[in-house]
């Protein structure tokens, strides 16, 4: 017989939701348009080109760091409400569901970084430019190559969806599955930024930026559509067994 959870507010899960998609949309606005790496700089920028680029934009990437130290967690909320969701597809203790939920956790640190690393950059311009360059090298990579912890949030996502299909409290489709698994993968291919400077495998290349940069704004999208609708769904069934 299937372990019972308290019922969770349909209230607080939409708002948690909404308040981590527009906390994203925050921090890539700000990451594009004030810390202005989108894209990264090219890997093969000498000392003095990186410093020249935050000796120029000093201000407005500080700024971008001050509204990203705000935003950069805001994975948090939205993981929360994956894991209260997952949670009433397991018997027992729920393993898979405490690995999602602290894979996730882990991996908003990794995203928390980035623009901290590029905010002391641009704290003191007038450095030597290759301090500059290190923590502009740090802060790139710090950002493209940590994939350690996404396969163990995305794991236990997609194993559930796939496993659990036929079981009548899943909010997750089939399609949102694979997806999961497709986005998975393709994150691990990240680390490879640590070997070329140029390339579809460099830190601005197609497979370990463009690729996963893309994927992961869809996936977080896809993941508030899917959770709105079975927060929805789960609210119908509860007024017609009321």
């Amino acid at each position: 017989m299937m372990t019972s959870y308290p019922t969770i507010s349909a209230k607080a899960q939409r708002f948690m939701l909404w308040w981590g998609w527009l906390m994203m949309i925050a921090f890539g606005l700000s990451y594009w348009l004030l810390i202005r790496l989108l894209p990264l700089n090219p890997a093969t920028d000498t000392a003095a080109q990186v410093a020249a680029f935050y000796q120029a934009n000093s201000l407005p990437i500080r700024i971008g760091a001050v509204i990203c130290s705000w935003c950069a967690a805001f994975a948090i909320p939205i993981y929360v409400v994956l894991v209260a969701q997952s949670i009433r597809l397991e018997k027992g203790i729920p393993i898979w569901s405490i690995l999602q939920f602290g894979g996730g956790m882990m991996m908003t640190i990794f995203l928390v970084l980035p623009p901290l690393f590029w905010g002391v950059a641009a704290f003191s311009p007038g450095r030597p430019p290759e301090v500059t360059l290190l923590m502009h090298e740090l802060a790139n990579l710090t950002l493209v190559t940590t994939d350690q912890f996404f396969i163990f949030n995305m794991v236990p996502i997609a194993y559930l969806a796939l496993s659990r299909r036929g079981h009548p409290l899943n909010p997750f489709p089939r399609w949102y599955g694979y997806y999961v698994v497709w986005t998975a993968l393709m994150f691990e291919i990240g680390a490879f930024a640590f070997l070329p400077q140029t390339g579809p495998f460099a830190w601005n290349g197609l497979l370990t930026y463009w690729i996963p940069f893309t994927i992961f704004g869809v996936w977080m999208t896809m993941t508030l559509i899917v959770l709105l609708r079975a927060i929805g769904r789960q609210e119908r069934a509860s007024v017609s067994h009321g």
